[in-house]
């Protein structure tokens, strides 16, 4: 099954070129709060032809997806269609630079700036996690950048994002940069980026921008479409596949990271997702051979314990998202969605199946307990089995010792292995587009060892200062059993849109 679906998926990138029409776009990084507020539209049921668990998309679905909520919301009435609208309208301000485009060369030296501070009083944990690979120190830690942007002919784009980091050091890096073409409705991607896939919102089983930008060549549809004949019935669908190379650090160096995604809505309510990863190769492996490149994709799940040069690690997934639209007024709230992600991942030893399991599962509930204006999220992780103790297996590895890891940061879930969490945040949003958030996490991290604890509180606000610039501070305080962290930490930033 997992073989035959996600071969589907190659099948699909093929079958794109005939379905779309070619424009290039640069990407909404993973990590923007353009995907919140799009979040909250597709919870509101306002963008039904929505896949956001493919992460990124290109700036020009995301204005896709915001004329589709526009053009909803002429449905709404009273107080939904307000709040709507202000969400809308944050949109409308993040995504004018690309609604304004004319001209056949578009060149901007500096579409993004951005600066932030962070003091934390020990070494913060939470503060580092899902944040591109980029880790806080005790003390003062500053961030500032800009992203430059350039587009011709509405089918190549280029996107570079340097930032000067000062913490313990000082010095300059290329957090993202990454090379777009739009070919034949394809959006192929070479460079360094990060991608996030899955429902999760605080984490992802199978990959997430926990670790560094990736240095990789992407190949995805543009947008999301519909395959002709009998298989419209599964709705719109976005396959995704990328091939990365891995650090020179490590016990292979120059491993490779291969994987294939294929999302679909079979409806507007429900999101349905098949992901797969392969680890393989790097210094002292056998190279691909022409046999092996089609092994890539059909490759068996006992393919680890083979002496094919495929031989590597595999991590699998389901994800799934349903949208339900509450009519009923004496049900507590708007609307939810509920969503998951099962896992599988290799066993090592003599076990040609996938015997170790991980889980997530979340519910977005929008204005619950009648509250206007608010949300809340619960989002529960678990990569630790307890009914195996001592299994330690997911994102670890008999061979590729280094496990699951990208310069030492976990690809997937920031938990790690043997690990469990809950998340818990809520936002209120002013009218005048000002949110503030606020949040605890608990993590238990090598349950069936050292069963260490950490616990997280924190306080946030975004302020729209004006129509380009954007505040934001926040105050925290981390919990842990760990040496070296917890404490407060406090952080402040803005954002100029050109």
């Amino acid at each position: 099954m997992w073989r035959f679906s996600l071969f589907i998926a190659l099948i699909s990138v093929f079958a794109v070129p005939a379905l779309s029409h070619p424009a290039s776009s640069v990407n909404v990084e993973s990590g923007s709060a353009i995907y919140r507020d799009l979040d909250a539209l597709e919870v509101m049921g306002l963008i039904p032809s929505s896949l956001l668990s493919t992460r990124p998309i290109s700036r020009l679905e995301a204005v896709r997806l915001l004329f589709e909520a526009e053009y909803s919301l002429q449905t709404l009435t009273g107080r939904k269609k307000e709040r709507a609208s202000a969400v809308i309208k944050r949109l409308e301000r993040e995504l004018s630079g690309e609604t304004d485009k004319t001209g056949a060369l578009i060149v901007k030296p500096v579409d993004r700036a951005y600066a932030k501070f962070l003091y934390a009083g020990s070494a913060p944990h939470f503060p580092s996690v899902n944040n591109n690979g980029d880790e806080f120190k005790e003390g003062p830690n500053a961030r500032a950048g800009f992203a430059f942007t350039a587009e011709a002919f509405g089918a190549f784009s280029i996107y570079l994002n340097p930032e000067y980091r000062l913490d313990d050091g000082s010095r300059i890096e290329l957090k993202t940069g990454y090379a777009e073409a739009a070919l034949w409705g394809l959006e192929v991607e070479a460079g360094r980026d990060s991608l996030w896939w899955g429902q999760g919102y605080h984490g992802s089983l199978i990959l997430s921008n926990n670790a560094e930008p990736f240095e990789m060549v992407r190949a995805a549809s543009q947008h999301p479409f519909l395959l002709p004949w009998i298989f419209r019935v599964l709705g719109p669908m976005r396959p995704t596949i990328f091939l990365a190379t891995l650090e020179e650090e490590r016990d292979f160096p120059g491993a490779n990271l291969f994987g294939m995604r294929l999302a679909f809505k079979p409806a507007p309510s429900f999101e349905f997702a098949l992901s797969r990863v392969l680890l393989f190769g790097g210094k002292g492996r056998a190279g691909l051979g022409s046999d092996d490149l089609m092994g890539l994709f059909i490759a068996a799940d006992d393919a680890e314990h083979s002496s094919a040069s495929i031989d590597g690690d595999q991590i699998a997934s389901i994800d799934f998202a349903y949208i339900f639209l509450n009519d009923n007024a004496f049900l507590p709230f708007s609307s939810m969605k509920l969503y998951g992600e099962i896992g599988a991942e290799d066993s090592s030893g003599d076990t040609k199946t996938p015997t170790s399991k991980a889980y997530l599962a979340g519910a977005l509930v929008d204005e619950p307990f009648w509250l206007e204006n608010t949300s809340l999220r619960a989002e529960w992780a678990q990569t630790s089995r307890w009914d195996r103790l001592g299994d330690r297996a997911w994102y670890r590895h008999h061979i590729y010792t280094d496990g699951y890891t990208y310069n030492c940061r976990v690809v997937g879930h920031h938990m790690g292995s043997d690990a469990i969490e809950l998340f818990l945040r809520a936002e209120y949003r002013f009218q005048g587009g000002t949110i503030l958030g606020v949040e605890a996490d608990f993590e238990r991290s090598e349950v069936h060892t050292s069963d260490q604890k950490r616990a997280w509180y924190a306080v946030d606000i975004e302020y729209q200062a004006k129509d380009n610039i954007i505040l934001k501070a926040g105050v925290g305080n981390e919990e842990s059993d760990f040496d070296g962290e917890g404490g407060m930490a406090a952080w402040t930033g803005i954002d100029y849109l050109f």
